[in-house]
Formats: structure tokens, sequence, C-alpha cells
């Protein structure tokens, strides 16, 4: 009976924790934690860049529609007035629709590779945390890729809108000088 009491007290005796083997958890417990909070920030980034995409795709369908718009104005009859405007119309409404193409070319892909990732990682020797940190650097590298192509093709956009004002501004001037018979 003493032999079974000596066991209990022992199993009740509080073990001796190492502080430095502890620190070292909470780091990377904390570490997997700030992993997940970024790869949580990624996604909802990657989902904004996305509606953002689409926003550009429209505003270049919207300018190449109205660039054609003003191409089809400016060739409409042969102008006895002030011919030049309606050159220089017709010139910047193609050079706006030239933007619009630029902005909606087809891109590289974006994003992550799902081949090279299973490649990659499948038979890895890595903790999962290691391989979610390795992939919330990838989609850290393609948001970053993607936001410049983003930048990019607004450049186009405002470029080509800026191009259809003056082009219409042009066609203005020349359809108001053949009706005034200047």
């Amino acid at each position: 009976m003493l032999h079974s009491m000596t066991k209990k007290s022992d199993a009740v005796r509080p073990q001796a924790v190492d502080p430095l083997a502890q620190d070292k958890r909470e780091r990377q417990r904390a570490r997997a934690l700030r992993i997940e909070l970024l790869n949580d920030e990624l996604d909802k980034l990657t989902v904004d860049a996305a509606e953002r995409t689409a926003s550009i795709a429209n505003r270049a369908s919207f300018l190449a529609v109205s660039a054609g718009v003003l191409i089809a104005a400016s060739t409409a009859q042969l102008w006895s007035a002030r011919a030049i405007f309606g050159v220089v119309a017709l010139g910047l409404g193609c050079i706006a629709l030239l933007c619009a193409t630029a902005a909606s070319r087809p891109g590289k892909r974006l994003g992550l590779r799902a081949q090279r990732l299973v490649d990659t990682y499948a038979d890895a020797d890595v903790s999962g945390g290691q391989l979610l940190s390795a992939i919330v650097r990838q989609k850290a590298d393609a948001l970053e890729f993607r936001e410049g192509d983003l930048s990019n093709r607004a450049t186009w956009i405002t470029a080509g809108f800026t191009v259809l004002v003056v082009s219409a501004a042009a066609l203005t001037a020349v359809v108001s000088a053949q009706l005034m018979g200047w």
C-alpha cells in the first residue's frame, strides 16, 4: 500500500519547466498565428485585386466602344470646314482604341501554380507551418506582380480616356465649324 501511495505522490508533483523550451514554443505559436493572419489578409487582398481587375476590364471595354463611336463619327462625312480637326479626332480616337486594347490584353497567369506547389512540397521534409509560410510568401509575390500589372493597365485606361476627351473636343470643333460654315 505504501508503494502505491508513493507513485501517486510522484504523479502529483509538478515537473520542472524549461523556460527556454517554453519561450521557443511561445515564439513558434506566435509565428504560426502571424502566418495564418497574413494568409487570411492575402486572401482578402487577392479578392480585392480580382474585383479591381474586373473593373479595369469593364473600363477598357467602355473605352473601346467610345473610341469606336468617335472613329465612326469622325469618318461619317468629308469635312469641308476645318478638316484638320476631323483628322485629329480620327487619329486620337484610334490612339484611344489602342490604349483600350493595351489595357485589356491578355496577361501572364497571375497567382500560385498548383502543379508547382505539389511538385515542390508533396514529398518535402517540411512542417505544416513551414509549408504555410512558403505558400504565404508565394501568394505575396503573386499579389505584388498582380498589383503592378493592374497599375500598368490603369495607366493605359487613364491615357486612353484623356486622349478620348481631346478626340471628342476635336470632333465637336469640326462639327461646329461645319454647321456654322466657318
